[in-house]
């Protein structure tokens, strides 16, 4: 055992602090299997849509629904900005450069599209409420989906 003088649950807290911002799955989550993924259609016109007071995103394709999911947008004293964005860049494996968790550690940020400056949509921590310092942060099935599915260039609108 790595820490054998701590206790069970103090053990259990240091392990979560350095996960950062991403979580595990909790125990009603699915667990995730290698699923089939489609391959993206680039005739199809896709757009995400996320509604800060909704705490939700719609992901559309040809002006359809596709699906919706929570989210956790940015806390009071760092909104995640509104507008219309377009996909930048995408990250499976990014580590923040500019935050770090609680123990001072870069932020992993997995499955980062970024859609404006240093504003990203990730897999994270949902609290049912706004939480982070700006990013976007999904459930880890709909971040995984948003990334695999999303193409540089595609379509963010973010509406407050």
């Amino acid at each position: 055992m790595i820490l054998p003088s701590l206790k069970p649950a103090t053990a259990l807290f240091c392990c979560t602090l350095l996960i950062g911002c991403a979580h595990s799955p909790a125990p009603d989550d699915p667990v995730l299997e290698d699923e089939d993924t489609e391959t993206v259609d680039a005739d199809k016109t896709r757009a995400l849509r996320l509604s800060i007071e909704g705490q939700q995103f719609t992901y559309l394709e040809d002006g359809e629904v596709v699906r919706t999911g929570p989210i956790s947008s940015g806390a009071e004293g760092s909104p995640t900005p509104t507008g219309n964005f377009s996909v930048l860049s995408k990250d499976k494996d990014k580590v923040s450069s500019r935050y770090t968790n609680q123990l001072g550690m870069q932020a992993w940020m997995p499955y980062a599209i970024q859609f404006n400056g240093h504003y990203f949509l990730h897999e994270g921590w949902l609290p049912g409420h706004p939480d982070s310092r700006g990013c976007v942060r999904l459930g880890e099935k709909d971040a995984r989906f948003l990334f695999e599915t999303l193409q540089i260039g595609d379509e963010v609108v973010v509406e407050s």
